[in-house]
């Protein structure tokens, strides 16, 4: 008796379980439809003329430091890998990932007709055709390093069981690229101005004969109104040059405006976005209404 008991218990939990996780499936669905919205709703921005905020951007990819995807090797501006395991339970067989990683930590550019604007991809939701998805892979000394460095074992997978699955897309430099997200002064760029004025201040008060020439009243000392005349000198400037990279677009702190990096152009990418929320809202509603029912009906 306890243990139909406990059957039971263990089956509303089930359902429950799975209730919740329809539910979860029907919010993502309609966040994917807000992430749609407003993409379709945002105009297309030219570097040039680029706002602080929301921006949407269209160009090609172009890198400032060599990079390679891990797997291949291939010369690209941005990557992302997935290593993959098959586990077996009974008749069942899922693929588990036991290593993977992107380049998140490696800004690049988007280039259009107008200009450059620097993208960090850190956070990003990636829309990517993967370049290399394979099943049972030759394991080359670069994906022999990969698994190593997860704490696996390769000697199981060199003989053949489990079965192996790797995943690599990459963006190359040239690519054509669609960026939604939020331009934003660079991180460090105020605390660096500040910085470097600040610096060149005190070089000032150190050297008595750049100070000469705000010293109006020749008494060899710069009182508060003179050395307020040099100040405003200095740091104008350090505000007349542009400092590297002032702008970058990437993600938003807040969490507002959604970050994506795409391959597939504005058009391309509404539709995927409509399919995914669609199937998403769909599936979720349905999991979730079945659950309840069967959940209600047990406990009629």
């Amino acid at each position: 008796m306890e243990a139909v008991l406990a059957s039971i218990t263990q089956g509303k939990l089930l359902l429950g379980i799975t209730a919740a996780a329809g539910a979860g499936l029907f919010g993502h669905g309609f966040a994917l439809w807000r992430r749609r919205r407003r993409i379709e709703d945002t105009p297309t921005s030219k570097v040039r003329s680029l706002s602080l905020g929301r921006v949407e951007l269209a160009g090609r990819a172009r890198g400032r430091s060599p990079l390679r995807a891990p797997i291949t090797g291939a010369p690209c501006v941005f990557f992302r890998f997935r290593v993959e395991e098959e586990r077996r339970s009974g008749k069942s067989r899922t693929w588990h990932t036991v290593a993977s990683g992107a380049s998140e930590a490696v800004p690049f550019e988007l280039e259009d007709e107008t200009g450059r604007i620097l993208l960090d991809p850190r956070g990003a939701q990636l829309e990517l055709e993967p370049q290399l998805r394979e099943t049972d892979p030759a394991v080359t000394p670069a994906l022999r390093e990969i698994i190593g460095g997860s704490g696996h074992s390769l000697g199981a997978w060199l003989l053949g069981s489990p079965r192996l699955r790797v995943t690599e897309a990459r963006i190359h430099d040239g690519d054509a690229l669609y960026v939604f997200g939020l331009a934003q002064t660079r991180a460090g760029v105020a605390a660096e101005a500040r910085r470097a004025l600040a610096e060149e201040l005190r070089s000032l008060k150190a050297d008595p004969g750049a100070l000469v020439r705000f010293d109006r009243d020749g008494d060899g000392r710069l009182d508060a109104d003179e050395w307020e005349v040099a100040r405003r000198e200095v740091a104008g400037r350090h505000a007349a040059v542009a400092p590297e990279d002032p702008v970058v677009v990437g993600r938003d702190p807040s969490g507002d405006t959604p970050f994506v990096l795409s391959a597939f152009g504005e058009s391309a990418l509404v539709r995927r976005l409509v399919v995914r929320s669609l199937a998403s809202v769909v599936g979720g509603a349905g999991l979730a209404l079945a659950s309840l029912a069967l959940l209600v009906s047990g406990c009629a």
